[in-house]
């Protein structure tokens, strides 16, 4: 199933809701056996509980009254693993293989939505992108085993890793954090719909180009292992988001680079998940 915060017929109040064919399902409220739904972190848990729990919820409005929300509870944590793919990085330089998971935060405002607008900053044109597998953790957890760390996850999203690249240069947190530069949805696929995150693939296009193409399986750390890893250093919550790294196709990789330009169409696809679109205008 596909779990969504989103607005509906002109209101700007969000939303938990529920994608079906015919629209969406409204789960605010619903007591999926864990007390009612108010996050989409409560709704992920109760997936990732029960699947059935979520089901039934009547279609409360059609798709073409939809406006997609960032798929993250507001004050949960956007946790990143950077590189975590064997490539030619953007900052240029040799750059060894990690010998643990490279962790940085997100946080608010640096993400929009399905459909909305990225926004290539005033203060540089060395703006990027990068296609990221995002898992969604279903269950409160801590000193978690590689071996167990699965049985965490409650879904599965995708995230565009905006960055800038010569702001990142001087710092990795600004260079990753401008606003809005980054995107993340459309929606959250609930893990018993993934067998193994191994098997999926990350695909980016720009105006209709394929410059990523990698498996979840080239990544350096697995899903398992980084979530291992960051269990260590806090508690990870329901709803709490982490971005898997990005693999080679970058903008900065090329030679001369591609940084994107406002007008550029950009598709970010992890096919059995969904495709997240956005458009790039400037500030």
């Amino acid at each position: 199933m596909r779990l969504l915060r989103y607005t509906g017929s002109g209101s700007d109040i969000v939303h938990i809701g529920l994608a079906t064919s015919d629209g969406v399902a409204r789960l605010d409220g619903l007591d999926a056996g864990g007390g009612p739904i108010a996050t989409i972190g409560h709704a992920v848990a109760a997936a990732l509980a029960d699947p059935a729990a979520l089901e039934g919820a009547p279609v409360s409005v059609a798709w073409d009254e939809v406006a997609f929300a960032v798929p993250v509870d507001p004050g949960a944590r956007m946790l990143c693993a950077g590189a975590n793919y064997h490539k030619k990085y953007p900052l240029g330089g040799n750059v060894q293989a990690p010998a643990q998971p490279v962790y940085f935060n997100k946080p608010p405002g640096t993400l929009v939505t399905h459909g909305e607008h990225l926004v290539r900053p005033s203060v540089s044109i060395q703006f990027d992108y990068e296609v990221e597998l995002a898992v969604v953790i279903g269950r409160t957890g801590r000193h978690i085993e590689t071996a167990d760390a699965l049985d965490y996850v409650g879904g599965y999203s995708i995230l565009n890793d905006g960055s800038v690249r010569d702001w990142q240069r001087h710092s990795v947190a600004a260079g990753k954090n401008f606003f809005r530069s980054g995107s993340l949805g459309p929606w959250i696929t609930t893990a018993d719909e993934i067998a193994d995150p191994a098997s999926l693939e990350v695909i980016c296009r720009v105006n209709g180009e394929e410059r990523q193409r990698a498996g979840a399986s080239e990544m350096i750390f697995s899903v398992a292992e980084i979530i291992s890893y960051l269990s260590k250093v806090m508690p990870l919550e329901p709803g709490d988001i982490i971005a898997t790294g990005s693999p080679e196709g970058t903008g900065g990789s090329h030679d001369p680079p591609r940084w994107l330009e406002p007008g550029d169409e950009i598709e970010f696809e992890v096919p059995g998940i969904g495709v997240l679109r956005n458009r790039v205008i400037d500030e």
